[in-house]
């Protein structure tokens, strides 16, 4: 949709670390936007900028690496108008990118939005993931 902007929370690709998933493809009639804490493949901005909104904020496959997910919610709530999808494992090897913290069920997922004051859309848990889709 033309217009309408997205930012992909940890978007930069670590060569060599095997089936890490790129959004951007999927997003490519959009403001599509990568920002990550490092610069490299796929990433647009680093760090967050707090007077930018955006329509919709994903985020695949990075609360696992986050030391306080609760924040870092209550973080990425400022940042989106209308939705925000969380995609994380519940099922997965060690893998510090730097971090590995913690890994996610529904209660957990719902536990977290609520603390952050994300209004559950849905959430569910699949073969390997935990996704959340909040909104304002």
């Amino acid at each position: 949709m033309v217009g309408c902007t997205v930012l992909d929370v940890g978007s930069r690709q670590v060569s060599g670390k095997g089936g890490l998933l790129c959004y951007r493809p999927l997003f490519k009639d959009y403001d599509y936007v990568g920002m990550d804490i490092v610069a490299g493949d796929n990433v647009d901005i680093v760090g967050y900028d707090a007077l930018q909104q955006y329509d919709v904020v994903i985020s695949g496959q990075v609360m696992e690496h986050v030391k306080q997910p609760w924040e870092w919610l209550k973080t990425l709530k400022q940042l989106f108008k209308k939705y925000l999808c969380i995609i994380t494992p519940h099922t997965a090897r060690i893998h510090r990118y730097p971090y590995d913290t913690y890994r996610y069920f529904p209660d957990g997922m719902r536990d977290l939005f609520e603390w952050a004051g994300i209004q559950e859309e849905d959430i569910w848990m699949g073969e390997k993931d935990t996704v959340g889709i909040g909104k304002k």
